[in-house]
């Protein structure tokens, strides 16, 4: 069973704003432009908090719809299903999260906590 989703509390009870340790946690090296990915347990019924972290100054693309990461190229915009180091998301059990860097090596990470 995964841990769902629960805020601690403060001296006073309140809410404090910081989740509980959850049991899914994912972490990878990556070396530059090496995609990788990881899936979340759970069915597409469940949804899960998704807390990303980077390697302090480290360019991580994202992508959560299916398709591998991707680094832009180029000097103009266009569109892309690849997202710049985000800091979380709320996803559906099942996903697929890719994860591409042009950094030389870029530790990530990917906690993970149920939606109850």
């Amino acid at each position: 069973m995964t841990v769902a989703l629960k805020f601690g509390r403060d001296a006073n009870s309140l809410n404090a704003y910081a989740p509980k340790p959850s049991d899914i946690k994912y972490n990878a090296l990556l070396p530059v432009g090496v995609e990788s990915s990881t899936t979340l347990p759970g069915a597409s019924d469940e949804n899960y908090c998704v807390s990303f972290r980077y390697q302090p100054g480290s360019a991580v693309f994202v992508d959560v719809s299916g398709a591998a990461a991707l680094s832009p190229t180029g000097a103009s915009f266009s569109a892309s299903t690849s997202e710049l180091n985000p800091a979380s998301l709320t996803l559906p059990g099942g996903t697929n999260i890719s994860m591409i860097t042009d950094y030389d090596i870029a530790f990530v990470g990917v906690v993970a906590w149920r939606i109850a």
